[in-house]
């Protein structure tokens, strides 16, 4: 039997059976991006951005890890609606976006905009919005387009996504699931003696079987007992380790973090210490006001007035950032501007990554966080791994 076509071509296998209507999700990103483009009155869309171009397009990239230059991956033109993608294979893209409406990858500018050009509506446009620009990229676009101004569409495009659809809140439980899963899986070779990779690729094993082959970011062990970041195989049993591992879904991410005890040599769960069960009892405390923030008309600034109340120094990262397609705005912390996200109104749909850290010189560090859906009535925990003996009643 043949596989089924589209527009000619093998179309892509869903990526989860019929768990998530992938048809209907990409058919709602389309209509956000249309609703955005009128409103700014917009002829085209050009993103480069890669959660920008899997938002816009649908397709199924290849993961890149670190920064990169703009480069204009994806167009959508008004009117049509047709989005164009950069891609010289058919593989990952959605059956809607036929064969006429790939552009090939190249490093030659001249190409490049003759490729653009060649975009039925673009070289005629008015006002096209962006995601980002470098001066080279923005140069490229006057050339296409010469009568058009380039306009910062990144401001609305990162609003309008900011309430997940039921569909995107699937994808993120997925992916929340897969790291919970993961980390389970690290923990159980976790033992006096063992290498960090080893945990590593525990992590990347259950992910492989699970069929998330694609993490937000590499799995993290790293010591959380005083002395600094020792190595996970020089410490004993009873020593804090901080575990951080996250998972992407169909591009969406799920993200947890644990302070996990070392068992002894032969697997017997430690007992937490005096300090270490104070610790986790100022840790409780702090998580639940936290948890108290996250509700409809909660915001960014009550998550930071939330380690004030509970008598706790902010710590230097991120105490809440967005969650979606990868890590989304708003960015909560201490360090970081008021507009980055401190007075950001939460709302129900919306997905984020809260953490909770304390520490005691003599005693360690404990951080922990939940990747969260806000919700009518207040959140959801969509990652559930227990804390283990530092929390009473945990396994």
């Amino acid at each position: 039997m043949n596989p089924p076509t589209t527009n000619g071509r093998v179309a892509p296998a869903p990526e989860n059976g019929n768990q998530i209507d992938f048809e209907r999700l990409r058919a709602e990103r389309h209509r956000t991006c249309v609703a955005v483009m009128d409103d700014l009155d917009l002829d085209a869309l050009v993103v480069g951005r890669e959660a920008t171009i899997q938002y816009v397009s649908g397709a199924r990239r290849f993961w890149t890890e670190g920064a990169k230059p703009f480069n204009p991956g994806c167009v959508m033109i008004a009117g049509s609606g047709l989005v164009y993608l950069m891609s010289t294979w058919a593989d990952g893209v959605p059956p809607e976006i036929g064969h006429d409406q790939l552009y090939g990858m190249t490093w030659n500018g001249a190409t490049l905009a003759a490729e653009l050009a060649a975009i039925p509506g673009l070289s005629e446009s008015r006002r096209i919005g962006v995601d980002a620009m470098t001066p080279g990229a923005a140069r490229l676009l006057h050339a296409v387009a010469p009568q058009a101004d380039i306009e910062d569409a990144s401001a609305v495009l990162t609003d309008r996504r900011r309430i997940k659809t039921p569909d995107e809140q699937a994808c993120i439980r997925v992916a929340a699931a897969a790291a919970d899963s993961a980390l389970a899986h690290a923990l159980a070779g976790l033992r006096p003696g063992v290498r960090g990779r080893e945990l590593t690729g525990r992590v990347a094993e259950r992910m492989a079987g699970l069929g998330v082959t694609t993490p937000d970011l590499e799995a993290v062990f790293s010591s959380a007992s005083p002395g600094g970041q020792a190595p996970v195989d020089e410490l004993p049993a009873g020593a804090l380790v901080s575990c951080h591992v996250g998972a992407i879904y169909a591009g969406y991410e799920g993200e947890v973090v644990r302070t996990w005890l070392n068992p002894g040599a032969k697997g017997l769960a430690a007992v937490p210490t005096p300090g270490q069960r104070r610790l986790a009892g100022r840790w409780s405390a702090l998580f639940d006001r936290l948890m108290e923030a996250c509700r409809p008309g909660g915001s960014g600034t009550d998550l930071l007035a939330a380690y004030e109340t509970a008598g706790e120094p902010l710590p230097s990262g991120p105490v809440a950032h967005g969650v979606g397609l990868g890590m989304e705005p708003p960015l909560i912390g201490g360090g970081f501007p008021a507009d980055a996200g401190a007075t950001t109104g939460f709302a129900p749909g919306m997905v984020l990554f809260v953490s909770g850290q304390v520490a005691e010189p003599e005693v360690g560090t404990i951080v922990a966080g939940e990747t969260i859906l806000i919700t009518e009535g207040g959140h959801e925990l969509l990652t559930g791994h227990g804390h283990g003996p530092l929390r009473s009643g945990d396994g």
